[in-house]
């Protein structure tokens, strides 16, 4: 059997999120949550700013370190939210 992972960032509502879980839950893999090492702060309004204009400039923020390493998988499936028609710059890095 193939030693699966299932990667995840979610921001705002957690839709990223709950796809994650079901899938992580179907292939019965391990599932990590990709965290910034800065969080986003602010209103939502301030971060969807924050957020277009890091796409824009392809900027790619600093992470927290996984728990597991992504060597020791056969597979790993990453899911990102669309941020303006793109993976989230969480994913991109």
């Amino acid at each position: 059997m193939k030693k699966i992972l299932v990667a995840y960032y979610s921001w705002s509502n957690g839709n990223t999120e709950a796809i994650a879980k079901k899938l992580q839950a179907g292939l019965q893999a391990d599932l990590v949550r990709i965290e910034t090492v800065k969080p986003y702060t602010g209103s939502y309004d301030e971060v969807v700013r924050q957020g277009q204009d890091e796409v824009n400039r392809g900027y790619k923020p600093l992470l927290q370190p996984l728990p597991v390493r992504v060597t020791d998988y056969d597979a790993v499936a990453v899911g990102t939210p669309t941020w303006w028609y793109t993976m989230a710059p969480a994913v991109a890095a």
